[in-house]
């Protein structure tokens, strides 16, 4: 009987195998986001699949407005309706690695209690290893961080970017322990303001707060004017992605200028390495609150979100990807001999 073709198949299915590990071996570890305005996850349909809304304060939970208040596939995230202390928050499921970076661009409205429209909103990241996600104050707090001495913040917060009305998420030292710009006793309203790592009753610095009236006139206000969402503001924000090189993440936050309808940095490479450890993964999320008097409808729709580099592998896929080339090599040249023989 002659051995070859046994041995050749045998060599032929060790390359497969090693191959077929190596394929496996790298798959990214976490699934890059990739959000258009064309997808569930946008906040234009019905359902969301992705995101995970989670009650709030005075019994409230975010909803999805297309099909019932909205046309079906025109619709909006509301986070907050202009009732007195609410608070609401989406959560997105998909965890993505630190090293991917993103960015994210969205629309927003607070509108229905002219001129009382708050307290305002946050785009906001947490450890993507968060299992079960919570939901931050009402108030100036927008629902990402605490109140002391009792009020909890999110669990495992990253970073929180408020677009605030009221003034207080950007001003107030006891919203958060430490303020690694200056705090006050006085609110800073309509501002841009980041808010850095916390969780529950710990954390939650102030990072950078922006006036627009008075470092952006040209910019307006935080609160959209109109009685409706005629006049939705855009935002553009971007997580760089983190590297040996760029150990931490810088945040730049873009607002469109309604008058020329071009973007307008008002933060820009804001620099996280004051803000603690890196979590290896993220999870993002929106949130909104009311207080007493300023209340408003809050709602957001996603124009695209995307991670800006390829998703990484692990160190145990890398792993399993070198024993697969080694398996691979040492196949091959006794395949090479049986062949000529």
């Amino acid at each position: 009987m002659n051995p070859k073709p046994t041995l050749l198949r045998r060599g032929l299915l060790a390359a497969t195998v090693a191959c077929a590990a190596l394929s496996v071996a790298a798959a990214p570890a976490h699934a890059a986001i990739s959000i258009t305005d064309a997808d569930e996850d946008s906040f234009r349909y019905a359902n969301a699949p992705g995101w995970t809304t989670i009650l709030g304060t005075g019994a409230w939970k975010p909803v999805l407005t297309a099909g019932s208040i909205d046309p079906p596939t025109n619709g909006w995230l509301r986070l907050t309706e202009p009732a007195p202390y609410h608070a609401g928050t989406a959560v997105y499921n998909t965890a993505f690695s630190s090293a991917e970076g993103l960015q994210i661009t969205f629309d927003y409205a607070s509108y229905g209690n002219n001129p009382n429209n708050g307290d305002g909103m946050t785009f906001y990241l947490i450890d993507g290893s968060t299992a079960t996600p919570t939901l931050g104050y009402h108030s100036a707090t927008l629902g990402y961080t605490l109140a002391l001495p009792t009020m909890l913040g999110v669990t495992n917060g990253y970073v929180g970017i408020g677009l605030d009305e009221y003034g207080g998420f950007s001003a107030l030292p006891h919203l958060g322990q430490g303020c690694a710009v200056a705090c006050s006793l006085s609110r800073k309203p309509q501002s841009v303001a980041v808010r850095g790592a916390g969780s529950l009753d710990k954390g939650f610095p102030l990072l950078a707060s922006v006036s627009l009236p008075n470092d952006f006139p040209a910019l307006g206000q935080i609160s959209t004017a109109q009685a409706d969402r005629s006049d939705a503001r855009t935002v553009r924000i971007t997580i760089s992605p983190v590297t040996p090189a760029a150990p931490y993440p810088k945040i730049t936050v873009e607002i469109i200028d309604p008058n020329t309808g071009n973007f307008v940095t008002v933060i820009d490479a804001l620099d996280l390495s004051n803000n603690g450890p890196v979590p290896k993964t993220f999870k993002m999320g929106f949130s909104a609150a009311s207080g007493g008097g300023l209340r408003s409808y809050h709602e957001v729709r996603i124009r695209s979100a995307r991670t800006l580099v390829s998703a990484v592998p692990t160190v145990g896929q890398s792993t399993l990807g070198a024993l697969a080339v080694l398996l691979a090599l040492l196949a091959l040249p006794a395949l090479r001999w049986r062949i000529r023989n």
